[in-house]
Order: structure tokens, then C-alpha cells, then sequence
């Protein structure tokens, strides 16, 4: 069975108060109420947060995107995987469709894990754990995330699978990770390396270098040539944080990989019909480049440090200090309102949708407060809402629909986790709306 929980957020207040929950502040306070602002882009909201973020669930570990728009997994710290769609507000838990057992060859070894998985009709989605902790007898790792997928369309007669290894701990609770072990998975689960390797060689860690071949879950999609980043022909003595970004020569082994892109500037890469775009190197800034297999053109200038001055999530580029966002693919801009917040607000967490219409970011106002911000870009409004529990977010999402997706840690041990779902442009007038049919406690529903 499946269960969905739509129990009023007020349920929460005394789960978190009977696990002591303790932020910076104090104790825990949920009736916080949501700013208004003089401005008049801003919606005059007299409702509490509480009202918009109207659901809690039991799942205690955050909640991270597949790549299916509206579908999330959870991972904890033994492999377990549970897998859950969040629609029309609604939390549902997937029933996954079976688990299998892999080994990895890497290094010499091989790195066992148990996938689970799900058959969607958009795609199979599905991942396990390796960790020294679970599996005993593995030298020179100790951890490594698994990620099974559709293969890449140009090389399904070799397997119908593609599987994925991140063997940096660090990104276990990140959406984005980097993939630097990459193999065919075959009907039998048994797998070999995905294109050529024949010219890796090992890093100061005595294992194979971790750098020479890495893809990015948003380069998955791609239907020609394989496009992937490298930095093989670099070393530490050199400048090893230069970085190329390297094509197949097609299908089978691909003894012919080859440098398409010289010198990227960052693990960032997006294709349409006019090319490759990706950013590249100048003084005071970086550059966002397209390359159409013959020529670069130069796009849009952006000045400052990619990594410390900016975010991105999808095709979109948040210039953090200014508000501006980019859209690599569109060209479009749009603006983040920080007018009701402190003058230097900076967020250090963003999420805008994939259609950009709806945005969701955190950072602290005037008063030092944890902050979260909820954009609708075709209405033109901007709520912010204040509470301590937003300096405990570990993941937010927001999807096309402005339903957004927040896992909060219960206190800094971040040992449980508390997921809340609201919907981007709540104002007065639609929350009463949504009463019209009381909650219920309980509800059950199942999703095969």
C-alpha cells in the first residue's frame, strides 16, 4: 500500500516539539506570519506559512529529483530507496518495481550495491548504495552512489541500461552529482565500462583517476554523439583544474573520443539545435560560448566568479547579488524581488522551474532570520516567509506546476527530516478556496 499524508501542518508543531526540536533561536516556533510588503509587486498575504506549506509526511531523509519533472527519491544510509510522486499537491509514495544486485568493476575491484528501481513510462529510474560500512573487503573506496537509467538512444543495442557511480560522499544529499564511473547494464545486470578507457591511467590515490571521464545528470538526454567532460590531458602538474569536453566517435567502442570543446570553464553544458553551449574563461568574469561543431560565438558576458557568484539550476543562471536570471536556451531574463528583504540579501538556495515560471529561494532578512522566498514570474509576485525552520533546509524544489518541495532537518543533527509541500502564489483568497473540502488524516491511496 501507498500511503499519502494531508494532515494540516499544525500536526507538525507538536511532532517537532515532542522530539525536541531546538534552532538557532530557541525553541522551535511554527506561528510565524507571512510578511507584507508596501510594494505593490508584492501580494498583501495575511495567512501563516502554515497555511502554504500544508503537509508533513514521514519520509526521513530529504527528498531529491529524478529526472522525471514531478517524481523523487529518498536514500538513506543503508541503501534503503523509497520513491515518491508529488502531483496536484498530492505526496504519494511510487511502489518501486523490483531491486537486483550489481558489481562494479573499478580499479581492479568491484564495488557491489543493490539497485532499486522503478519502470516508468518515461523511463527506468533506479539507485544503491556502496559503502564500506555496508559491504566489507573494498580498497581504495568508500563510498560510492549508484544511478541506473535509459542508455543513451544511440547505443541501446549494446544494453539497455546505463549505469552511473559518484564516488564523493560529499554529494550524497545533493541533486547535482558527477559521475566519473560510467557502464553498460545488461539484461543480466552484469556490466562493462561505457566507451573506451583504454588510456586511463591511475591518480595519487593509487586508484583510476576520477576526472577522465564524467557526465552530469543534465547531459543524459542527449540523442547523437555523446558529449561528456574530461580532464585526461592534464595533470597535477600541469593544471589540473582544466577541463575539456570530449566527444564520441559513435557507436560500439569508441577508440576515437575525442576533444570537442578546449578548456570549459565549469562542469555546465546544454545543446540545442544551433550547438554546445558552455562557459568559458575572461578577465573579471567567465563567458557563455556556443559551439556549433565548426565555430564559437560568444553569448553573454557575466561578471565575477561562477562558483561563488552565482547559481545554477537547469538552463538558468541566477546572478545572486542582482536577482537576474538567465535562460541559456531561451535568452530570456527575468528578476528575483529581494525589495522586501535586507539590501545585500544573497540566497544560498534556489530553485526555479523548468518551464520559469515559478522560483523559490532562502537567505536571511534584516533581522537575521531564515527567509524563503516564493516567485511567480507570469503574475508578478513575490511572498516571503519568515521562520527558523528554513535554516534547516536540505533540499527545495519547485515544479511547473509552482508546487514546491521542501525537506526540512528536525534540528541541527539533522537525524529525521520533515517534508513540506505548498504551492507558489498562495494568497488569501485561494487558501479559503482550498478548505472548501475539509483535510482528512489517514487518506490512503496506492500507486503500482
Amino acid at each position: 500500500m501507498v500511503k499519502k499524508y494531508k494532515i494540516i501542518l499544525s500536526v507538525l508543531l507538536v511532532a517537532l516539539i515532542c522530539v525536541g526540536v531546538i534552532t538557532v533561536t530557541g525553541v522551535f516556533d511554527i506561528n510565524k506570519i507571512v510578511k507584507a510588503h508596501d510594494e505593490a509587486v508584492h501580494e498583501e498575504l495575511t495567512i501563516s506559512y502554515t497555511d502554504v506549506f500544508a503537509y508533513m509526511t514521514e519520509e526521513n531523509s530529504p527528498l531529491l529529483k529524478t529526472d522525471v519533472e514531478n517524481v523523487y527519491y529518498a536514500m538513506d544510509l543503508q541503501g534503503g530507496v523509497r520513491f515518491y510522486r508529488v502531483e496536484n499537491g498530492e505526496f504519494t509514495q511510487i511502489e518501486e518495481s523490483g531491486t537486483f544486485e550489481v558489481k562494479a568493476p573499478c580499479s581492479g575491484q568491484e564495488l557491489p550495491a543493490v539497485i532499486h528501481y522503478i519502470d516508468l513510462p518515461e523511463k527506468t529510474i533506479g539507485y544503491g548504495l556502496f559503502t564500506n560500512t555496508l559491504y566489507e573487503g573494498v580498497y581504495l573506496y568508500d563510498y560510492a552512489f549508484f544511478k541506473v537509467t535509459d542508455m543513451f538512444p544511440g547505443f541501446t543495442e549494446e544494453a539497455p541500461l546505463l549505469m552511473l557511480l559518484d564516488v564523493d560522499k560529499t554529494r550524497f544529499y545533493q541533486d547535482d552529482k558527477v559521475f566519473s564511473e560510467s557502464f553498460y547494464l545488461y539484461a543480466d545486470h552484469t556490466c562493462k565500462h561505457f566507451l573506451n578507457e583504454n588510456q586511463r591511467i591511475v591518480d595519487i590515490n593509487a586508484r583510476m583517476r576520477t576526472d577522465y571521464k564524467m557526465f552530469t545528470s543534465d547531459i543524459l538526454g542527449q540523442t547523437g554523439n555523446v558529449l561528456f567532460f574530461s580532464s585526461r590531458y592534464y595533470t597535477a602538474l600541469q593544471d589540473s583544474s582544466k577541463l575539456d569536453i570530449l566527444t564520441s566517435g559513435g557507436t560500439g567502442e569508441n577508440v576515437d573520443n575525442v576533444q570537442y570543446i578546449i578548456d570549459a570553464a565549469s562542469l555546465h553544458m546544454w545543446e540545442d539545435d544551433k550547438g554546445v553551449y558552455y562557459f568559458g574563461r575572461v578577465d573579471g568574469g567567465f563567458i557563455l560560448r556556443c559551439f556549433d561543431g565548426e565555430n564559437h560565438t560568444d553569448v553573454k558576458t557575466f561578471p565575477g566568479s561562477l562558483e561563488d557568484d552565482y547559481m545554477i539550476c537547469g538552463q538558468y543562471i541566477l546572478n545572486k547579488a542582482s536577482g537576474e536570471i538567465y535562460g541559456v536556451l531561451d535568452g530570456s531574463t527575468k528578476q528575483l524581488d529581494y525589495s522586501g528583504l535586507r539590501k545585500d540579501f544573497v540566497p544560498d538556495l534556489f530553485s526555479i522551474s523548468q518551464n520559469g515560471v515559478y522560483a523559490v529561494f532562502r537567505g536571511a532578512n534584516n533581522r537575521n532570520k531564515p527567509v524563503l522566498g516564493m516567485t511567480d514570474f507570469v503574475a508578478g509576485t513575490t511572498s516571503d516567509f519568515e521562520d527558523d525552520i528554513f535554516g534547516y533546509t536540505a533540499a527545495l524544489h519547485v515544479q511547473n506546476d509552482g508546487t514546491v518541495v521542501i525537506s526540512a532537518a528536525s534540528g541541527e543533527s539533522a537525524s529525521s527530516y520533515y517534508q513540506l509541500i505548498g504551492q507558489v502564489g498562495m494568497t488569501l483568497d485561494t487558501f479559503e478556496s482550498s478548505q472548501e473540502e475539509p483535510y482528512s488524516e489517514g487518506d490512503q491511496t496506492t500507486e503500482g
